[in-house]
């Protein structure tokens, strides 16, 4: 499980692997763009369920995947 400072790095990797800037995926995801902004930075000490949720739904995921994303590594060599 990752703690908030992780969660907020891993909002940020994801995107930028995406190659959308923070307006371009907070408008994908359907947050405000300074909402998003604060998300990923520091200020931010809180995040919702509800709030992640949307955020795996804005890069094709599910909430567990965005949570553990080692976990999906793992499920991935299992298949194989």
């Amino acid at each position: 499980m990752l703690d908030i400072a992780q969660l907020k790095e891993r909002f940020r990797t994801l995107r930028i692997q995406s190659g959308l800037t923070q307006q371009e995926f907070a408008a994908k995801a359907g947050f405000d763009y300074k909402f998003y902004q604060y998300l990923e930075s520091p200020r931010k000490k809180q995040i919702w369920l509800e709030t992640i949720d949307r955020i795996a739904a804005g890069h094709g995921l599910e909430c567990w995947q965005l949570l553990h994303p080692e976990c999906s590594k793992f499920l991935k060599s299992v298949k194989k």
